[in-house]
């Protein structure tokens, strides 16, 4: 019961705007959020402007990211869609010392190297994470030669930070999350990289439904001292990222969060004149949390985003940002697929990977990523990807909980990637 409204657990849209006024951190179905008592402040979506900075305001706050040691900035440069220079050093001079790349990021390595070498001094005030999209059974030689090969796109001698590449995504088969951390050969090769001075601390990192399960598993393993993951109001209960948070703090495991904006820039209808303040509240919603910094790839390529983050973490998640997220989740839940599959796969006859299929529509719909999405979706065995009875079926559709249309995604997906 909540608010004298029984729950259906069957419909559930999992969330938390922690613990503040609302005294809930729990599951609501979608359908059953008109029907709370909650008392909505006036004209929430309208009169809630996003905070600008004055000048020379700057992100201050810093973090310490676990065991590193680190002190990151609370909000960081996301460079999943940097292709110039620029935004780089503007971002530092606004005071955000981490930065967040990966082999797969289109030439971003290479942009980086690009803003150290017209920026001389710059190296020094930043903390740089890469990866390495390592497979379950690379050699130890293949793995130091990925490490090798960033190093020379980058630039530099030494990474800060190297992870392991989106566990559980969809891009390296076989991979189920957790073969790639099993793999003998990866943990040779990290112990040779940090004896050569090359990489000072590794990360692993996961948006997949099952990255908390994943992810506890890395920490386990002893070698991993940070993690990137996917946390958003809309599935933060139902991915257990609570007990992913409470074992990395445990062990000391320092944790960056990304895909802070659950849907990337799509905002329901009615909400675009608070678009960027959602945008500011979901980044404090993120710090609200035992968490060492967020990051966003806009943070990397607009200067708008950029001042919008340095303005957001002016303030603390408050109760402006409490009720507007709860009643733009509430618009937003049947647009978000939260990639779970625990509907929609056993549903569909022709076994489409719908979840990774949906992934990389929205990377090329909402981010824009058109090659990157190409890519991803041409990795996938063929018969995952589309089947010709998609046209007419909707049976992934009739079986998820959220109300999610995944039929006319995994069709785009077909026009727009095959």
């Amino acid at each position: 019961m909540l608010g004298g409204v029984k729950i259906n657990r069957r419909k559930v849209v999992t969330y938390s705007l922690g613990a503040g006024a609302l005294g809930v951190a729990g599951a609501l179905g979608y359908r059953e959020w008109r029907r709370l008592h909650y008392a909505p402040v006036a004209n929430v979506v309208e009169d809630h402007p996003g905070l600008i900075p004055a000048a020379g305001t700057k992100v201050t706050a810093r973090r310490r990211l676990g065991r590193t040691n680190l002190q990151v900035s609370v909000v960081g440069i996301g460079a999943g869609g940097l292709d110039g220079p620029e935004p780089i050093p503007r971002a530092v001079d606004k005071g955000m010392n981490y930065i967040d790349t990966a082999i797969c990021y289109g030439g971003s390595e290479k942009v980086i190297a690009r803003a150290l070498q017209l920026n001389p001094g710059l190296r020094e005030k930043l903390v740089i994470a890469t990866k390495w999209d390592v497979g379950h059974n690379w050699k130890k030689s293949e793995i130091l030669d990925s490490l090798n090969d960033s190093l020379k796109r980058l630039g530099v001698s030494t990474i800060d930070i190297m992870q392991l590449h989106w566990l559980g995504g969809g891009h390296k088969f076989p991979d189920d999350g957790f073969n790639r951390l099993n793999n003998q050969e990866l943990y040779l090769a990290m112990e040779e990289a940090k004896k050569s001075g090359k990489v000072r601390f590794f990360g692993a990192t996961s948006h997949a439904a099952e990255r908390s399960k994943i992810l506890r598993h890395a920490i386990d393993k002893g070698a991993f001292d940070m993690l990137l993951i996917k946390m958003n109001v809309l599935d933060y209960e139902s991915a257990d990222l609570p007990a992913l948070l409470a074992h990395a703090k445990a062990k000391d495991v320092g944790v960056v969060v990304m895909k802070s904006q659950p849907a990337g820039d799509f905002i329901p209808n009615g909400y675009a004149k608070s678009k960027y303040s959602i945008f500011q509240a979901n980044l404090r919603w993120v710090l609200d949390h035992d968490v060492a910094s967020v990051v966003h790839s806009k943070i990397g390529t607009d200067s708008t985003y950029q001042d919008l983050a340095v303005g957001a973490v002016q303030e603390r998640f408050g109760e402006l940002d409490r009720a507007l997220l709860y009643h733009y989740a509430s618009a937003l839940s049947p647009d978000y697929c939260r990639g779970c599959g625990d509907q929609c796969v056993p549903a569909c006859p022709h076994g489409i990977a719908i979840p990774h299929v949906v992934q990389f529509a929205m990377y090329d719909r909402q981010y824009g990523w058109h090659e990157r999405a190409r890519e991803h979706y041409r990795e996938l065995p063929v018969a995952q990807r589309w089947a010709e009875t998609c046209l007419s079926c909707s049976r992934c559709n009739d079986a998820c909980e959220y109300g999610f249309d995944a039929a006319s995604q995994v069709n785009y997906a077909k026009q727009r990637l095959s």
